[in-house]
């Protein structure tokens, strides 16, 4: 029976985990005034230009990392 308990007293800690961490990701998306991902397809996102090749977005990620910005610790 205690194990019981313990398994359950697990289960609620880590229902309440969840639904905190819900809260706040809805929280800052509001925040942020945007909207969340619901679907496999939002996460992917427009894949960008159609024309542009593998090594041509390898070379701009590469650009954007090497470019300080307002957010940067340099």
């Amino acid at each position: 029976m205690r194990r019981l308990d313990s398994e359950m007293d697990n289960f609620r800690r880590r229902e309440e985990a969840a639904a905190h961490a819900r809260a706040e990701i809805l929280r800052l998306a509001q925040a942020q005034r945007t909207a969340l991902a619901t679907s496999f397809t939002d996460l992917l996102g427009d894949g960008g230009p159609s024309d542009e090749t593998a090594d041509e977005m390898i070379r701009a990620i590469r650009e954007w990392r090497d470019t300080p910005s307002n957010r940067s610790l340099d």
